[in-house]
C-alpha cells in the first residue's frame, strides 16, 4: 500500500514537470490601505472585447488564470465601489506576473449602486457543498438547529440529533475546527449559537487527508460571519417568538465591527428565551420464549421546556505585514434551562386477563445549564508566492449541569434526585505548510495534536421530609482522558485545465484512557476501575478525481477511509434512572467503527440553472448500536460493536432562477438503501448479561427538500421551505416518516438599514417521530411529539458603512457571462 502511494506521488510530480501552460497572475489591492481586495473579477478578453475567462480573486488578493495561448489579450480588473482598470498584454512562451494591482475606491459608484437581485444559496466546490444561510428569513430570530433544519441531506430530530445522508456519526465544526462538540453537548450548543451569526453551511461528505477522519458520515462545518468593511458598522435587533399555546420566549442581538490600517475586529452579542412543550407515548408488550405475550405496558407523558441564554464572540485580526497576519478569537456562552410539568403515567396489566399489575405516575422537575467557551489564537505568513505557513492554538471548555427531582406516587409516595456534572475540555494544535510548485500544482504536509478531556459525576439520592439518603448503585464518577497525534500530507495538480488529482494521506496514533468509580457490592467503598487503555495506529487514505467536460459538464469521484470513536454516554458505565421502566447505560469497551466510502458526482451549470447528482456507497464494519432487551419487566438499554452497516445512495440538487429575479428554487432529493448486518450478542456488559440477537434489516428510505425564494420588490422578499422524511432503519425496528413546512417574509426601510422579519415554523404543527422495535422478549411502539409550530417577528436596525467588500457571490459581475453561475445582478 505505501508503495502504492509513494509511486502515484512520484508519477504526478513527474506528470507536472511535463506539463507547461501559460498563466497570468497578480494581486489586487486597496491603493490607500494596501489591504488585499477579495472576490474581486479578473476579466480576461479578446481584442474585439468578447469575454474568454476569467478568475475571482482569493483572501489574499491573488489571482490565477491558466492555459492562455500566444497573443494580445485584454484584462479588466473590477470591484462593486472601486473604479474599474484594465491593461492590454501580449502572451509569449512563458507566464506572466502582473505583479500588485492598485484600486482606487468610486465613492460615487457606492452611493449610486442598488443591488435588487437575491444572492446565490448554494455553491459546490471539489470536495463539498457550501449553503450559503445568511439572508434565511424562515431561521430569522431562530437557532443554528433552525438552519440546520433547512439544508440539505441533514436531518434534525426533536432532542436536537443532528444526522448527515441517514448517519448520526457526523462532526460539528465551527470555522473549520472541532470546536469542543461532542455528540453530548452539541445539541446545547447549537441551541444558542444565533442563527444570524451564521454566514454558511459547509457540508464535506468526504473530507480530504487533510481532515480529521472523525465522524463516518463527514463534516457540518459552521463558517461564522466575518466581514471586512472601511471604518466601523454593526446592527441591534430584538425579536420575539410564540409557540402556539405556549409560553413566548424573545430574542436580542448587538453586533458592531471596526476596520482601519492593519486591524479588523468585531464583537457580537446574543440572548434568547426560548419554550416549547410537547408529549409522548409508550406501548410495550413482554413477552415470553413461546412467543405469547405475559404484560402490557402503557406510558404517556406530557412535557415542557423553557430557559435561556448568553452568546458572546469577539476577535482581531492583526495585518502586521502584507504576508503575516496574527489572529486572536473565541466565543463563549451561559445557558440556564428549566424543565416543568414533565409527567408520565404508568399502567402496567397482565396482558390476557386485563388485570392491573402496576398503575403509578412519575413527576420530573429540573434545572440545568452551565458556561463554555473557545478561544483560539492564529498566524498566517505567506512567504512568498509559492510557499504558505498556516498555524493555530485552540482551547474549548464546556460545563453542563443538571438537577432532577422525580416524584413517584404509587401506594406511597417516592422522591429521588439525580445531579449531573458534564465537563469537556480540549486543546487543538496544528501547523500546516502549503506549495505550490507550478500553477497548477499544489502539496500540502500538516501536523495536528488534539487533547481531550471528559469528566461526568452522577450522585443520586432518595429524599425523605427533606433528608437525602444515598443512592450508592446509581453513584457515578467517570473520566475520559484522549489524545491524537496526526501527520498528513496532500498533492493535486490540474492538467490541460479539465483534469484535476489530488491524493492524500493521514496517519494518526490515538490513546484512550477510561476510569470510573463506583461503589462495591456492599455499597459502603468506593472503587477505581481503570478499563484496560487503548491506543492504535491507522492510516486514512483519500483521493479525488474531477474532470471537467465542455458546456458547463464536470465529473468527480472521491474515495476516503473514516472512523467513529465512541464517546461520553456510550462509553459510561452509568445507569440512568429518569425512567423506573427504562433503564440506559454505556459500555466502555466500545472500539471504534471504521468506514470506507466511495462517491461519484456530476455537475452541470448553465446561465441560471444549476444540477447536482451525486451518488455513494459506503462501508462500516463494527457498528455501534444501541439494543433493548427485557430484565424481568424492566427494559434496559446499552451500547454494543455487533454490526456491519452498507449503505447506496443518491443525491439530487438543483438550483434554480425564474421569472428574472423573482424566485429562486433550490431542490433536493436524496435516496438512500441501507443494510444492517444480523448478528448475535451474548456477554456481560459492567454486570450486566446481554443476551441480543438481531435480525438483518434492511429499507429504503429517502426525503426531499424545497427552498423557494421570493424577491417581490427591492425592499420586500420572502420565503418557503419544505421538508418530508420516510421511514428510516434503526436497530430491532425502524422509525416513521416526518414532514414540516417554514415560512417567512421580510421588508426592508430606510435604504435597507431597517428589516422586519415575519415567519412561521413548522406551519402544520408536524414535527414528531414515532418508532417500533422489537426483540425476542418485547415489542415497543415510541411516539414523541413536540408542538413546534412557532411565530416569530425580528427587528433589525443596521448602523455605520453599509458599503461592505462583497462575497464571492454577490461580486462575480461579468464573470457569470462566461461561468454560468448566476451572481446578482446589480
Amino acid at each position: 500500500m505505501k508503495t502504492k502511494v509513494v509511486l502515484l506521488f512520484v508519477v504526478l510530480f513527474a506528470a507536472s514537470a511535463l506539463h507547461a501552460a501559460n498563466a497570468l497572475s497578480g494581486k489586487l489591492v486597496d491603493v490607500n490601505t494596501r489591504k488585499p481586495i477579495d472576490y474581486a473579477n479578473v476579466t480576461v478578453m479578446l481584442p474585439d472585447s468578447s469575454i474568454l475567462t476569467g478568475d475571482i480573486t482569493r483572501e489574499d488578493g491573488s489571482f490565477l488564470i491558466q492555459n492562455l495561448t500566444k497573443g494580445m489579450y485584454i484584462v479588466k480588473f473590477s470591484f462593486l465601489g472601486y473604479i474599474d482598470q484594465v491593461r492590454n498584454i501580449r502572451m509569449a512562451d512563458q507566464d506572466i506576473d502582473l505583479g500588485t494591482i492598485r484600486l482606487t475606491e468610486d465613492t460615487q459608484h457606492l452611493q449610486e449602486v442598488e443591488v435588487v437581485a437575491q444572492g446565490t444559496t448554494m455553491r459546490f466546490e471539489l470536495d463539498r457543498k457550501v449553503f450559503s444561510v445568511d439572508q434565511n428569513i424562515a431561521s430569522a430570530g431562530g437557532s443554528v438547529t433552525d438552519v440546520l433544519e433547512n439544508i440539505p441531506s441533514v436531518d434534525v430530530d426533536q432532542e436536537g440529533n443532528i444526522s448527515l445522508r441517514n448517519d448520526e456519526n457526523v462532526e460539528i465544526w465551527i470555522n473549520g475546527k472541532p470546536a469542543g462538540l461532542t455528540a453530548e453537548n452539541r445539541a446545547q450548543i447549537l441551541e444558542q449559537l444565533p442563527a444570524e451569526s451564521i454566514k454558511e453551511i459547509e457540508l464535506i461528505t468526504n473530507p480530504s487527508a487533510k481532515f480529521s477522519p472523525e465522524g463516518t458520515a463527514g463534516i457540518i462545518n459552521l463558517v461564522m460571519k466575518k466581514d471586512r468593511k472601511a471604518g466601523y458598522y454593526g446592527s441591534v435587533s430584538g425579536g420575539i417568538s410564540y409557540p402556539w399555546g405556549g409560553i413566548p420566549g424573545g430574542n436580542v442581538g448587538f453586533n458592531i465591527n471596526y476596520s482601519k490600517g492593519i486591524v479588523d475586529t468585531y464583537l457580537n452579542l446574543g440572548y434568547n428565551y426560548r419554550t416549547s412543550f410537547g408529549g409522548s407515548q409508550t406501548d410495550r408488550k413482554n413477552i415470553d420464549e413461546k412467543g405469547d405475550t405475559l404484560t402490557y405496558l402503557q406510558q404517556t407523558g406530557s412535557n415542557q421546556r423553557r430557559g435561556g441564554g448568553l452568546f458572546v464572540r469577539a476577535g482581531i485580526d492583526l495585518h502586521i505585514t502584507d504576508r503575516s497576519t496574527l489572529g486572536f478569537s473565541g466565543f463563549a456562552m451561559a445557558a440556564n434551562r428549566n424543565h416543568t410539568d414533565n409527567r408520565s403515567t404508568y399502567l402496567l396489566t397482565n396482558y390476557l386477563s386485563g388485570d392491573t399489575r402496576r398503575h403509578y405516575s412519575r413527576d420530573d422537575q429540573g434545572t440545568g445549564g452551565g458556561p463554555g467557551g473557545n478561544a483560539m489564537i492564529s498566524y498566517q505568513l505567506d512567504i512568498n508566492k509559492r510557499h504558505k505557513l498556516m498555524a493555530t492554538a485552540s482551547y474549548n471548555h464546556f460545563g453542563f449541569s443538571n438537577d432532577n427531582r422525580y416524584t413517584q406516587i404509587e401506594s406511597d409516595t417516592l422522591i429521588q434526585q439525580q445531579i449531573n456534572d458534564n465537563t469537556n475540555q480540549r486543546v487543538e494544535l496544528k501547523a500546516d505548510y502549503e506549495w505550490k510548485p507550478t500553477d497548477q500544482s499544489r502539496f500540502e504536509a500538516g501536523w495536528e495534536t488534539d487533547l481531550s478531556w471528559q469528566k461526568t459525576d452522577v450522585n443520586a439520592y432518595e429524599v425523605e421530609a427533606d433528608e437525602k439518603k444515598e443512592l450508592q448503585p446509581y453513584y457515578n464518577d467517570f473520566g475520559n482522558k484522549e489524545q491524537t497525534h496526526a501527520l498528513y500530507i496532500t498533492y493535486g495538480n490540474r492538467f490541460w485545465d479539465k483534469l484535476s488529482l489530488q491524493v492524500g494521506l493521514r496517519g494518526e496514533y490515538m490513546y484512550r484512557s477510561l476510569n470510573t468509580v463506583y461503589y462495591d457490592e456492599t455499597n459502603q467503598l468506593k472503587l477505581t476501575t481503570s478499563v484496560q487503555d487503548t491506543s492504535y495506529f491507522q492510516l486514512f487514505p483519500s483521493a479525488y478525481i474531477s474532470y471537467t467536460f465542455p458546456h458547463g459538464h464536470e465529473l468527480q469521484f472521491n474515495y476516503t477511509r473514516r472512523v467513529s470513536r465512541p464517546r461520553g454516554n456510550q462509553l459510561n458505565p452509568r445507569q440512568d434512572f429518569s425512567d423506573s421502566t427504562n433503564i440506559q447505560f454505556g459500555n466502555p469497551k466500545l472500539l471504534p467503527t471504521y468506514s470506507s466510502a466511495l462517491e461519484l458526482n456530476y455537475l452541470k451549470v448553465w446561465e441560471k440553472h444549476t444540477l447536482s447528482a451525486g451518488f455513494f456507497y459506503r462501508f462500516a464494519d463494527g457498528v455501534v448500536q444501541n439494543v433493548k432487551y427485557m430484565d424481568g419487566e424492566v427494559m434496559k438499554n446499552t451500547y454494543i460493536n455487533i454490526a456491519k452497516r452498507q449503505s447506496v445512495g443518491l443525491e439530487v440538487v438543483g438550483k434554480n432562477r425564474l421569472f428574472g429575479s423573482l424566485l429562486q428554487l433550490t431542490t433536493s432529493v436524496n435516496l438512500y438503501y441501507n443494510t444492517l448486518s444480523g448478528a448475535e450478542f451474548h456477554d456481560v456488559v459492567n454486570g450486566h448479561p446481554v443476551d441480543v440477537s438481531l435480525d438483518k434489516t434492511d429499507i429504503f428510505a429517502w426525503n426531499a427538500r424545497m427552498n423557494a425564494s421570493f424577491l417581490f420588490t427591492k425592499a420586500f422578499s420572502g420565503q418557503i421551505t419544505a421538508r418530508y422524511s420516510s421511514p428510516r432503519v434503526v436497530a430491532q425496528g425502524k422509525s416513521s416518516h416526518s414532514y414540516s413546512i417554514d415560512l417567512g417574509l421580510r421588508h426592508t426601510f430606510l435604504e435597507k438599514r431597517l428589516a422586519l422579519s415575519l415567519n412561521v415554523r413548522d406551519l402544520l404543527n408536524s414535527h414528531n417521530r414515532s418508532s417500533t422495535t422489537m426483540g425476542p422478549a418485547f415489542w415497543q411502539y415510541q411516539l414523541r411529539k413536540w408542538n413546534s409550530r412557532t411565530i416569530g417577528l425580528t427587528l433589525t436596525y443596521s448602523f455605520g458603512n453599509m458599503n461592505p467588500k462583497k462575497s464571492r457571490q454577490e461580486n462575480k459581475g461579468m464573470m457569470d457571462e462566461y461561468s454560468g453561475m448566476g451572481g446578482d445582478e446589480e
